[in-house]
């Protein structure tokens, strides 16, 4: 019995251990992008005025999950997946997954957790786990 509670807590361990270097990995993966500035227009007095926020939907992190209910949370994590990049969305994974094991409010339960965040975007989930761990 003792074997297999070490065993556990090895395992438990290992996989916390490789969570939290691919939360770290794909961090350090998307710091070498460059983030393109919003597009600013000039109005008719010289005031410059930002239309990128106005015309263009959210995409890939930006965009709102909603957490109502496990289905459309998942179905937010796919749309998601389909606008951001590989690493991007890896790190969002993983910071969902940190949060299922750690949030002692969601129990280890997904649809607990996804009632947590609900209204959040993907950024704002993974600047959470990185406060979380601080």
């Amino acid at each position: 019995m003792k074997q297999q509670q070490k065993a556990i807590g090895i395992l438990v361990t290992i996989t916390m251990f490789l969570l939290a270097a691919g939360v770290a990995w794909a961090d350090q993966e998307s710091a070498g992008e460059e983030a393109t500035p919003p597009a600013v227009a000039e109005d008719g007095e010289g005031q410059a005025e930002d239309t990128a926020e106005e015309n263009v939907e959210a995409t890939g992190l930006d965009i709102v999950l909603d957490g109502s209910s496990l289905e459309s949370f998942e179905k937010g994590l796919e749309e998601v997946k389909e606008t951001c990049t590989a690493n991007e969305y890896l790190t969002l994974e993983k910071s969902i997954q940190f949060l299922l094991f750690y949030a002692l409010s969601a129990k280890r339960d997904k649809a607990k957790l996804a009632e947590r965040l609900d209204g959040m975007t993907g950024r704002q989930i993974m600047e959470k786990v990185v406060k979380r761990r601080g």
